[in-house]
């Protein structure tokens, strides 16, 4: 099931307009301001509201309404996600935190980022969970997220957080947000895998994973000594099972070059031991489970991929083994969505002058940066970017009006007899947004994708209004 992703009107009235908060007339609102946003993304609020003043107020008063709060809207985003993926039959659990940084007068009320203490930076520190269709690889929504303000006072005290009970550490977040999950998924969790970073590897949150019977895959970062050896995690790597050797593409970064590595797979079963310490202040017991090793061959000195990452998930065949290393792969989908947050709707250039304020324009963004994010999915599907593919038309990409104004934008010509392919409309779309291929990549930046399909949609309203004013 999908989310008309193309219209700004359609999609904010499928994610927003069944939020409850007490007034419809509340969430007409929002479902409004959710249609401005999406409709100029990076825009200031009054941006969006293209000069009218009604509709600058209207958006400034829900804002500071205090019965509205932030987590009221997340959910109600939150529970469409839910119902878009009941018919999905694997889900990936895509987690990460991520910080969103303020300068302007509402920094004092928010958190210690880090800097010098008396120039710290202030703002939110977020965990954000994406649900993802694991075989289309296609982002379904945003399923959870937690916003919180560091205290400042806390900075330094290293010792004293170690001694904390776990449910009063900061990384219980992991745990926290698994139980959110639980609460919205319901049985849908059993079809869930959680894919985390280093960050998670938590002996009591994976325990929590194993005694629920839920499934993940975590990048592992301590080297765990092994039940009933003197031996460690690290160290049995090297005589784990092979099963084979793939090969991925690296993109071309920063001073990084594009280039191909051939990995090698691994696999073992372990039995990790809590530590004392530990094993001590909670009730942990030894946990058994599924490490995959990807290392790269041959690589360079300087760069040498390897992952090391625990699993549920069966890791008996190449195949099976290889599909966890692609799941792992797609966790880098977060990262796409904290660049469409930050920088593609620019959660961080708010200026809104109470910390309740900012909390609601933030979350409202993160769900605009969803469609930003789906519609970049959209454009590189496969077949768009493969310029002999023939068979795809780009009718399935464009409403017939959105083709002909693109075509007249880009080629300057008449219309063709026959309909261009989908390969075509993607490289016009990304033309109209400055797109030159100057790396001979084939493939745009996203942002130049935004710029060209918002371009798009601004001739095709002026197209309809032309065509409206004709008929006066």
């Amino acid at each position: 099931m999908d989310l008309a992703i193309e219209d700004a009107a359609a999609w904010s009235e499928a994610i927003f307009g069944s939020v409850d908060l007490g007034d419809k007339r509340l969430t007409r609102r929002l479902t409004q301001i959710g249609k401005q946003l999406s409709s100029m993304p990076g825009g200031s609020l009054p941006e969006s509201c293209e000069g009218q003043d009604a509709l600058i107020e209207g958006s400034y008063r829900f804002l500071r309404n205090k019965r509205v709060t932030a987590n009221q809207i997340a959910e109600g985003g939150y529970q469409v996600t839910s119902w878009l993926s009941q018919s999905n039959p694997t889900l990936l659990a895509i987690e990460d935190t991520t910080t969103l940084s303020y300068t302007h007068q509402v920094k004092e009320s928010l958190g210690d980022l880090g800097g010098p203490k008396e120039k710290s930076n202030r703002g939110f520190h977020v965990h954000t969970t994406l649900l993802m269709d694991a075989e289309q690889e296609k982002t379904i929504g945003l399923i959870a997220q937690e916003r919180w303000c560091r205290d400042i006072k806390e900075r330094g005290k290293k010792n004293h957080r170690r001694v904390r009970l776990y449910t009063e550490k900061e990384s219980y977040k992991w745990e926290r947000n698994t139980r959110e999950l639980e609460n919205r998924l319901g049985s849908k969790m059993f079809d869930v895998i959680s894919v985390c970073d280093r960050e998670a590897d938590i002996f009591e949150y994976i325990q929590y994973k194993l005694d629920h019977n839920q499934r993940f895959i975590v990048r592992a970062s301590h080297n765990r000594k092994l039940e009933g050896s003197n031996c460690y995690l690290f160290q049995i790597l090297s005589s784990a099972t092979i099963l084979g050797t793939y090969t991925i593409e690296i993109a071309q970064k920063a001073n990084r070059k594009k280039r191909q590595a051939t990995l090698e797979l691994k696999t073992a079963s372990v039995t990790f031991s809590p530590s004392e310490r530990r094993a001590k202040a909670r009730e942990l017991k030894p946990i058994t489970l599924n490490v995959v090793i990807a290392k790269e061959k041959n690589p360079s000195e300087s760069d040498c991929l390897e992952w090391i990452l625990l699993t549920t998930e069966a890791t008996t065949t190449f195949d099976c083994t290889r599909k966890i290393t692609r799941y792992y792969e797609m966790r880098w989908r977060i990262e796409d969505f904290h660049k469409a947050w930050k920088s593609g709707v620019g959660a961080e250039e708010q200026r809104m002058q109470s910390i309740d304020n900012l909390e609601k324009m933030i979350v409202i963004l993160s769900f605009v940066a969803i469609r930003l994010l789906q519609l970049k999915e959209y454009f590189e599907y496969p077949k768009t970017l493969d310029v002999n593919d023939k068979s795809t038309s780009c009718d399935a990409l464009l409403t017939d009006a959105e083709w002909k104004v693109l075509w007249n934008s880009v080629e300057r010509t008449s219309l063709p007899e026959k309909i261009p392919t989908a390969a075509w409309a993607y490289k016009a779309i990304a033309r109209l947004g400055g797109w030159t291929d100057s790396k001979r990549t084939g493939k745009a930046a996203w942002s130049t994708i935004w710029k060209g399909w918002f371009r798009l949609q601004e001739r095709v309203e002026g197209l309809w209004i032309a065509t409206e004013l004709m008929k006066m």
